[in-house]
């Protein structure tokens, strides 16, 4: 039993979502990285170097993200959304679920 009294019977780890405040698995999220000039870099694979910052992988909780700049707020630095970060985000998933 885990300190919160939950059983650890889990596989996957959770993230909170930054945008929502619900804890879901990894799977159900989509990170976000901040790029060298302040910029926030979707990361589909899960690779990019540096601190994630999730957000599920729902089109209004994105937008929710860049328009209360919460962005900023998990990063603890200045960050700068791109223009349309939900279109990109649904391109690069669907990019990767066609590889």
């Amino acid at each position: 039993m885990t300190r919160g009294g939950r059983e650890k019977d889990r596989i996957d780890p959770e993230r909170k979502c930054i945008a929502t405040g619900e804890s879901q698995p990894k799977a159900g999220l989509i990170r976000f990285c901040l790029g060298p000039e302040g910029h926030i870099v979707p990361d589909v694979l899960g690779k990019l170097p540096g601190r994630g910052i999730y957000v599920s992988a729902d089109r209004a909780a994105i937008d929710k993200a860049v328009k209360k700049n919460l962005f900023s707020r998990a990063a603890r630095q200045p960050a700068k959304a791109p223009d349309g970060l939900a279109d990109l985000v649904e391109a690069l998933v669907l990019q990767r679920t066609v590889d």
